[in-house]
């Protein structure tokens, strides 16, 4: 219990706490499914984890969060997650698993936010003002007379964002929540995240099967057949396609021109960008 007392006040000026792993998995094994996995996440990072249909995201997810119990393979800001009370637990950490989350309370968004709002600010006034800074940052405005359970997969994940944001986790775990999203929609959530991660200094840790997400991020796993089998800067493991395409990933279509263009020597390097690669065609 002295760690946890030193947890509460050895916090940096922000709020955050000064470590410099967030998040340690040493050695994972689960089931069939995960075999010695190991990785970091260090504070204030946006991390993807990504793999074929099946290779054990969602589960991952659910071990990482403390959902699944382990045995001394994860620690959380220096502690091994089953030794957290539960309490401190929910307050340091926050998870959104779409399935799991499919249904809200309240008969209405303005109903549903006012309770959680209600959980964690006192003042009335702090109420309020929390509420109507909700509505403009997640773009809530003509949603909060309806029932959030009737909205857009879209507008159902903003809200859970914003719920779970206001008791001002340390990390952040979620589980392909952009899976049911159309293009628009996933950049302007990929956008949401990262305006979060800079205001708030909160980790992410994000399971996709879609790899222009991955690219957003600032870190890269890849899981395959219960191992670790690929991690890094998301742009140079996803160039890797002769790796990636064998596991059923498909490579963002920017990635896989500039990778065919640079086998022809036409290109040096991978852009992302159209019109640079088209002035270095030409070049």
């Amino acid at each position: 219990m002295a760690f946890l007392n030193g947890l509460l006040y050895n916090k940096t000026w922000n709020g955050r706490v000064d470590m410099k792993e967030l998040l340690e998995v040493t050695n994972l094994s689960y089931k069939d499914l995960f075999e010695n996995i190991s990785f970091q996440v260090e504070p204030e990072k946006f991390i993807t984890i990504s793999g074929a249909n099946n290779c054990g995201k969602t589960t991952l997810i659910r071990i990482l969060s403390g959902q699944i119990p382990t045995t001394q393979e994860i620690k959380l800001l220096g502690m091994y997650i089953e030794e957290y009370p539960q309490n401190l637990w929910k307050e340091i950490t926050g998870t959104i698993i779409p399935q799991d989350n499919s249904t809200f309370l309240f008969k209405t968004v303005e109903e549903e936010l006012n309770y959680t709002i209600h959980l964690f600010k006192k003042a009335e006034e702090e109420k309020k003002e929390t509420y109507k800074e909700i509505i403009k940052k997640y773009k809530l405005t003509k949603y909060q007379k309806k029932n959030p359970n009737a909205v857009p997969e879209f507008i159902k994940i903003k809200i859970l964002l914003a719920e779970k944001l206001l008791g001002s986790p340390q990390i952040l775990f979620l589980d392909d929540i952009c899976g049911e999203l159309d293009i628009k929609e996933k950049k302007e959530m990929i956008n949401l995240l990262r305006t979060l991660q800079l205001e708030t200094g909160i980790s992410i840790v994000m399971t996709t099967s879609d790899l222009n997400i991955a690219l957003e991020s600032d870190y890269l796993l890849i899981i395959d057949e219960k191992k670790l089998l690929l991690e890094g800067e998301p742009l140079s493991i996803i160039e890797k396609d002769n790796v990636l395409n064998k596991i059923g990933l498909e490579l963002p279509f920017m990635v896989d021109l500039s990778v065919k263009l640079r086998d022809y020597n036409l290109v040096e390097k991978t852009e992302l960008d159209i019109d640079r690669l088209v002035d270095n065609i030409w070049k």
